[in-house]
C-alpha cells in the first residue's frame, strides 16, 4: 500500500509555480523546486512524474484560477463594458494586478509553445476561454445599451484580448509606472471610443 503524501499538492505547486515563473521552464532544474517546494526530487517525481509533469501542473492551475477569477466576475457585473475594461487593464476583471513578472502563461508560450505540444494546447484552450468569457461580456453589453448595436462582437472581442495582451507586454517589459499607466488610460479611451454609444 502506497504511503500518504506528506506534503499540501496545491502548496507545492504554487511553490514551484513562481520558480519557473521567476526563471522559465529551461532556467529552473529539478533542485530548484527542491529548494522552493521543500520536498525531496523523489517526492516530486513520485507526485509528478517529472519536471514537465509539475510545470504542467503549474500551468494548468494559474490557468484555471484565470478563467474562475474572469468569469466570476462576468457574473457578478453590474457594466459589462466597465467588467470587460477592467479585464483588458487588469485593474480588476477577477484577476490580481499585474506585477513586473507579467502573465504566467504567455511567458511560457512565448518561450515553449513552438516546441512543446502540452503548452502550445493548453494556450489555445484557454484562449478560447478567455475569447468565450470576452464574447459574453460584449453581448450583454450591447443587450444593455453600453455599447452599439453595428459592434461585431467576435472582432470586438478579439481586439480586446490583443490590448491586453499588449498591456500585459508593456508591464513585463519594464516599462515604467508612467507609460503603464498612460497605456491602459489610452486604451481604455480608445476601445470606449470604437465601441461604445
Amino acid at each position: 500500500m502506497a504511503r500518504p503524501r506528506k506534503f499540501d499538492e496545491d502548496e507545492v505547486v504554487a511553490a514551484a509555480r513562481e520558480r519557473f515563473w521567476a526563471t522559465g521552464y529551461d532556467g529552473t532544474s529539478m533542485s530548484d523546486l527542491v529548494e522552493a517546494t521543500g520536498v525531496a526530487s523523489q517526492s516530486l517525481y513520485g507526485a509528478f512524474g517529472s519536471k514537465h509533469g509539475l510545470f504542467m501542473r503549474t500551468l494548468h492551475a494559474y490557468c484555471t484560477g484565470q478563467i474562475a477569477g474572469l468569469t466570476a466576475a462576468a457574473e457578478k457585473m453590474q457594466s459589462p463594458w466597465q467588467t470587460a475594461l477592467a479585464a483588458v487593464t487588469f485593474d480588476e476583471g477577477g484577476r490580481p494586478e499585474l506585477t513586473p513578472e507579467g502573465c504566467f502563461l504567455s511567458s511560457s508560450a512565448v518561450t515553449m509553445s513552438r516546441r512543446d505540444h502540452a503548452v502550445r494546447e493548453l494556450w489555445e484552450q484557454t484562449y478560447d476561454d478567455v475569447l468565450r468569457v470576452f464574447v459574453h461580456l460584449l453581448r450583454r453589453a450591447r443587450d444593455l445599451g453600453e455599447i452599439r448595436p453595428d459592434v461585431n462582437i467576435d472582432d470586438a472581442a478579439v481586439a480586446m484580448i490583443v490590448a491586453m495582451q499588449g498591456i500585459e507586454f508593456l508591464r513585463k517589459s519594464g516599462a515604467s509606472d508612467e507609460i503603464y499607466a498612460t497605456a491602459k488610460r489610452a486604451t481604455t479611451a480608445t476601445l470606449t471610443a470604437a465601441y461604445t454609444v
